[in-house]
């Protein structure tokens, strides 16, 4: 099969069937499809490969004016390039498998038998394989599980961009043998990222608008360092080239197609973080731990498609510290919460939204939020939001992030006036609170609240259509009243999410329900931040 030219990637058709296109297809014809038929993290996986493709097959675009022209050049230059490369992109070639180490083997048993394979359904994180649950499919039982090529193809990259670290097996290329222990994340999933796509009207549309120039690329991909006496300091990084181009040849670090396919912007977008060698034919592969990516905790810039905002910390003392940290999903909060972080171009100093932010046009547009959650080793979570972003949005953006701190505000005053409640009728528990480890208190208290958090975001997120009505009525006459429609529906939410969570069956539960309540509902007083607990800062 050759992933240029024969068709694997899932895609919607205008008239809305769904079919399977070829790579060429889908960047040099992209006009003929509404959109991508796969799930968050394929759709990730997919959108870097296009884009690596493009960057090479264009060598650019190198500035906006260039911006301008690919959807004119694209088709020919894909042509061209894809032709070029075609022996790159077959999947069962001899001695050159796309993505995957052709000299890679199994380690040999005693005796001389080859060693442990891996099944290829281990690539699909929904199949029953490996830690995998067979709650959705029984197929783990088979003894010969066949997968079509053209399913093979879409695992394998997705696989190389999201694999989780853990264990994994052992296998052998040249004279290193690889550890069953200490795998590394695959670049995109580390720290359960958010990644930040542009959706267009087509997919040429959605691809042209998450394309950014190499002059975007040099300003703003640039890796970060804080030292306490030299202060903060930046270092740029090659553009590089896909790593089929340059594909390593041995596994040693040093070598140069290692740090093409580590250390630069193009080599990392389609990574080789799992050695891997599919046995054609069959149902079995080798597969094993593969190049280490840095990522951003590491000193490395974020992925193009990541956000960076700064967080401020408090220690036991009252002192602030702030550090930069990737924008993440997590399950208890919902992703219309993080849109100040994510909708925000990057500055040259790393901070901000995707890199393909300053292509974002000004009329209205889809923005999609695609991330896993990874749980310990495991990917726990596949989640995914698209936000229709008006222009009155646009316009009105700083009022929006105001009104989402003041809900997570009233989130917060809802949780100190359970944590009165608990106090008066729990006498242990401002002592179990100090006996617990500072960084785990506000854990702590965060389940004493977690009834509460459930009803009132619940209750907040059922009434979002109160806010994005206030954002759009305003300029007008009806934005005062439909403010005071949204602000009130938080402060109701939070007061029955209190009733819920704390009783009144006892004259010292009413007692303690008084005091909260006070708490709760006085406009003077305000909840203070824990000394672990972490706020955004504006950017």
């Amino acid at each position: 099969m050759n992933v240029a030219f024969d068709p694997w990637i899932p895609v919607i058709v205008n008239s809305g069937k769904r079919e399977l296109a070829s790579l060429y297809a889908v960047l040099a014809e992209g006009e003929k499809f509404a959109d991508l038929a796969v799930r968050p993290h394929e759709r990730v996986a997919l959108m870097r490969l296009f884009l690596c493709v493009v960057h090479a097959a264009l060598k650019g675009p190198k500035d906006y004016d260039e911006w301008c022209e690919v959807p004119k050049r694209l088709p020919d230059a894909v042509r061209t390039y894809l032709t070029d490369w075609k022996d790159s992109f077959e999947l069962f070639h001899e001695k050159k498998p796309w993505l995957q180490v052709a000299e890679l083997n199994g380690v040999e048993k005693e005796g001389g038998e080859s060693g442990k394979t891996s099944p290829v359904a281990l690539l699909d994180f929904e199949l029953a394989t490996g830690n995998n649950s067979t709650l959705n499919d029984h197929g783990g039982q088979m003894g010969f599980r066949p997968i079509k090529p053209e399913r093979i193809a879409l695992n394998l990259l997705t696989f190389q961009n999201f694999s989780s670290g853990g264990g994994s097996p052992v296998a052998q290329w040249k004279m290193i043998k690889t550890s069953q222990v200490g795998n590394p994340d695959a670049p995109c999933l580390s720290q359960s990222m958010a990644h930040c796509l542009f959706r267009g009207r087509s997919v040429a549309e959605t691809l042209h608008f998450n394309l950014p120039t190499f002059e975007t690329i040099g300003n703003a991909y640039r890796a970060f360092s804080t030292d306490k006496k030299k202060g903060d300091s930046y270092s740029d990084l090659a553009l590089g080239r896909p790593v089929w181009e340059n594909f390593p040849k041995s596994p040693e670090k040093e070598v140069d197609g290692v740090i093409n396919a580590t250390k630069t912007y193009i080599g990392r977008l389609v990574p080789i973080s799992r050695w891997i060698r599919l046995i054609h034919d069959s149902d079995q592969m080798y597969c094993c731990n593969g190049f280490k990516y840095d990522t951003y905790k590491d000193g490395f810039p974020s992925e193009p498609t990541a956000a960076v905002r700064v967080i401020t910390k408090k220690d036991k003392k009252g002192i602030e510290t702030t550090e930069r940290r990737v924008v993440k999903v997590e399950p208890t909060r919902a992703l219309w919460r993080e849109l100040s972080s994510l909708l925000v171009k990057r500055s040259a100093d790393g901070l901000g939204g995707p890199l393909a932010m300053v292509n974002a046009p000004n009329t209205e547009f889809d923005f999609h939020v695609c991330a896993i959650i990874r749980d310990q080793a495991s990917m726990d979570i596949a989640v995914e939001s698209v936000f229709h972003i008006a222009p009155a949005f646009q316009a009105n953006f700083p009022i929006y992030q105001a009104e989402v701190i003041r809900a997570e505000e009233r989130s917060r005053k809802l949780r100190w006036a359970i944590e009165d409640y608990r106090s008066t009728i729990d006498n242990d528990w401002i002592s179990r609170v100090k006996r617990t480890q500072a960084k785990e208190q506000s854990a702590l208290k965060d389940k004493l609240a977690q009834g509460a958090f459930l009803s009132y975001w619940t209750a907040v997120e059922k009434n979002l259509p109160l806010l994005m009505t206030h954002i759009e009525a305003i300029g007008t006459d009806a934005a005062i009243p439909t403010r005071e429609a949204w602000r009130k529906m938080l402060f109701s939410a939070a007061c029955d999410a209190y009733r819920i969570v704390c009783g009144q069956e006892t004259p010292r539960q009413m007692r303690a329900f008084a005091k909260g309540w006070h708490k709760l509902t006085t406009k003077k007083d305000k909840p203070e931040l824990n000394t672990q607990e972490t706020k955004e800062v504006e950017l």
